[in-house]
C-alpha cells in the first residue's frame, strides 16, 4: 500500500504529518511519501525522519488585496499542480492524506480529481481556508476540536480523534525526573515568536538572576538579534531551533508557547501547565480559539500578545512557580484534553480506506 502525506509551511502542519507516517510505517508493506515546498522546514524535517520527499513549487496566497504576488502566487499554484499531477501518476498512491496549510492544497485537490482517496486532519478549532475547501470531497476528516464541525458544510464525513501526537511524547509522558530547580521552557512554534522574544528579553533585562532555568528558544530568524547584547548567564539557555521538544518539555514544570494545536496536544500528552500566547496573525485567528479552548478548561493561563509585556508574563510565571498545586491541577486538565490514541486511530481508518481502495482498483483492472 502507498500512501502521500502532505502539509508544511509550519511545524503544526508538518508535526501531525510525521506522527500519522510513523504509525503507519508500522504496518508491514505500507510505503510512505511527502510532497512539500522545496527548500522548506518539512522537506528538512521529512529528510531526517528518512522519508521519500517530493518537492513541487507552491506559494499561499496574500491575505491582502489582489497584487502580482496574487497573480505569481496563483502562477505557481498551477505550476504546483501540474507537478503533483505527475508525482500521483509516479507513485500511485492507494490514499493521499492533507495535515492543513496552503502546501497540501495542490496535491489533495489533485487527488481527488483523480478519484484517489483522502484524508484530512485539522489540528485547530477554527478551520484553515485550504481544509474547508478539501473537506467537501474528502473520505473523512479528523477533527481535533469538537468545535471545528460548524465550520465544515459537509458533515457525514467529520469524524473527532483529538490530533495525532508522535512516539517521543507518549514515550516521555512516562518517564519521570526528579530535580531541585524549577525549570521553566520557552518557545513559539517551529519558527519563533517575536512578541514573546522581545517579552523574555525584557525579563532577562530585569532580573540578573532568575529563581528557576529558562530554556529558550527563540526560532532561527530572531536569533541573532535576540542575542544581540546578551551575556553568557548560568541561569539561561538560549536555542535557535530544537528537535529536542519532547524531552525538554518533560523536564520543564512550565510550558510558555503560543497556541498552535499540535504544541498543546503535546503539552497535554505530557500533562503541563501552560501559559499560551496566541499569535495574532494567524489565519482566522485559530490560535486564540484554541488557546480559549484551553483556558475555559482550566488547563492554561492566556496573554495575549497586544497586552504582553515582560511584566506580565513574568508575574504570571512567578504565580504559577509558587503553586505547585496550581500547576498539578492545570497539567491534569490539559491531559484531559488529549487523546493518546488520536494517531492509532487515524491510522486504523486511513489503512482500511487504502486497502478498500486497493481492492476496488485491482476489480477495475482485472
Amino acid at each position: 500500500m502507498r500512501i502521500i502525506l502532505s502539509g508544511g509551511g509550519t511545524g503544526g502542519h508538518i508535526m501531525p504529518a510525521l506522527a500519522i507516517a510513523e504509525e503507519l510505517k508500522k504496518t508491514e508493506g505500507v510505503e510512505v511519501f511527502y510532497v512539500g515546498k522545496e527548500g522548506s522546514l518539512e522537506e528538512e524535517l521529512v529528510q531526517r525522519e528518512g522519508i521519500k520527499f517530493y518537492p513541487i513549487p507552491v506559494e499561499g496566497l496574500p491575505r491582502k488585496k489582489v497584487s502580482t504576488k496574487t497573480i505569481h502566487t496563483m502562477w505557481s499554484l498551477f505550476q504546483g499542480m501540474q507537478a503533483c499531477g505527475r508525482i500521483l501518476k509516479k507513485i500511485q498512491p492507494d490514499v493521499v492524506i492533507g495535515t492543513g496549510g496552503y502546501v497540501c492544497a495542490p496535491v489533495v485537490l489533485k487527488a481527488q480529481q483523480f478519484g484517489i482517496p483522502t484524508v484530512l486532519q485539522e489540528q485547530n478549532a477554527f478551520p484553515g481556508k485550504a481544509n474547508r475547501f478539501l473537506a467537501r470531497k474528502a473520505s473523512f476528516v479528523a477533527l481535533n476540536f469538537k468545535e471545528a464541525k460548524v465550520y465544515f458544510k459537509r458533515k457525514d464525513n467529520l469524524i473527532y480523534t483529538g490530533n495525532p501526537v508522535r512516539q517521543a511524547f507518549l514515550d516521555q509522558a512516562s518517564s519521570s525526573q526528579s530535580r531541585e530547580e524549577k525549570v521553566v521552557l520557552s518557545f513559539g512554534g517551529s519558527g519563533g515568536q517575536e512578541s514573546t522574544n522581545d517579552a523574555i528579553k525584557e525579563i532577562l533585562a530585569h532580573h540578573d538572576r532568575l529563581p528557576f532555568h529558562l530554556i529558550h528558544i527563540t526560532g532561527r530568524d530572531y536569533y541573532d538579534e535576540f542575542m544581540e547584547g546578551l551575556e553568557e548567564r548560568e541561569d539561561v539557555e538560549i536555542l535557535s531551533f530544537s528537535m529536542e521538544i519532547p524531552k525538554l518539555m518533560q523536564g520543564a514544570d512550565l510550558v510558555i508557547a503560543s497556541s498552535s494545536a499540535m504544541t498543546l496536544a503535546e503539552i497535554s500528552a505530557l500533562s503541563k501547565a501552560s501559559i499560551l500566547i496566541p499569535k495574532a496573525y494567524t489565519a482566522g485567528n485559530h490560535q486564540v480559539f484554541n488557546g480559549k479552548s484551553y483556558e475555559s478548561q482550566g488547563a492554561s493561563i492566556l496573554l495575549y500578545e497586544e497586552d504582553l509585556t515582560g511584566e506580565k508574563l513574568y508575574a504570571s510565571i512567578e504565580k504559577l512557580l509558587e503553586n505547585d498545586q496550581m500547576r498539578q491541577d492545570m497539567g491534569r486538565c490539559a491531559n484531559r484534553m488529549c487523546n493518546k490514541d488520536a494517531v492509532k486511530e487515524i491510522a486504523e481508518r486511513v489503512l482500511e480506506l487504502g486497502a478498500y481502495g486497493k481492492k476496488k482498483k485491482e476489480k477495475a483492472n482485472s
